[in-house]
């Protein structure tokens, strides 16, 4: 049976939600704005459109505009992917290469974001189907990305390895067999169908070695 794991990014593969969500609230405090919300859980799994939705909930044109001030911010301030890139992922994807099962990735980042993490870490060759937010019409907790993805992996069996509940409900939606990564902070993962504390643990799972 052709099997399949899709994974997301932030989170997942890289511990980078707590740097973006340092970004942001810095941003705001240099300009001297209250954020819609300064509560990191609120910004967790979301989407660049769902995410400036949250920042500034009630006023479209500021909300264009400081978005536009801080793409050059984030420019001048960007992450570094390698060092942001959990240790175990090399070894985790080079393992299910070598057992032939495919893998994509669905992630609500941007596509150019996706693009310089697979770029920076060299992960590029692991995986066969690549999609971002930017990509679909609705976001997660939709399950478009993960409905789309399915599609373009055409395997028999499929687990989706997630973090944030919006990704885990996009997940289920679709159907598929989902695992949360455990994170150091509180994250609603109870809707998974397992979850783990090591990406390691993957390669154990009944569900991808029977």
């Amino acid at each position: 049976m052709k099997k399949a794991v899709i994974f997301d990014m932030d989170g997942v593969l890289i511990d980078s939600e707590p740097f973006y969500f340092e970004r942001r609230m810095d941003f705001f405090k240099a300009k001297g704005i209250q954020p819609g919300s300064d509560r990191f859980e609120d910004y967790v799994g979301n989407s660049e459109k769902q995410t400036w939705q949250m920042l500034v909930p009630d006023n479209e044109i500021q909300r264009n505009l400081l978005h536009k001030e801080y793409l050059q911010y984030k420019k001048q301030n960007d992450i570094d992917f390698s060092k942001a890139l959990r240790s175990t992922v090399p070894q985790v994807l080079s393992t299910l290469d070598e057992a032939d099962i495919m893998m994509g990735l669905a992630s609500s980042s941007p596509r150019k974001e996706i693009d310089q993490m697979l770029s920076d870490c060299r992960l590029a060759k692991h995986f066969s189907f690549t999609i971002s937010g930017e990509e679909v019409r609705e976001s997660k907790p939709n399950p478009e990305i993960y409905l789309i993805s399915r599609a373009a992996l055409t395997c028999e069996d499929y687990l989706a390895v997630e973090d944030s509940t919006l990704g885990i409900a996009a997940a289920k939606a679709a159907g598929i067999y989902t695992v949360a990564l455990k994170q150091e902070f509180f994250m609603d993962q109870k809707a998974a169908d397992v979850i783990i504390t090591d990406l390691n643990e993957l390669l154990t799972l009944p569900r991808l070695t029977k």
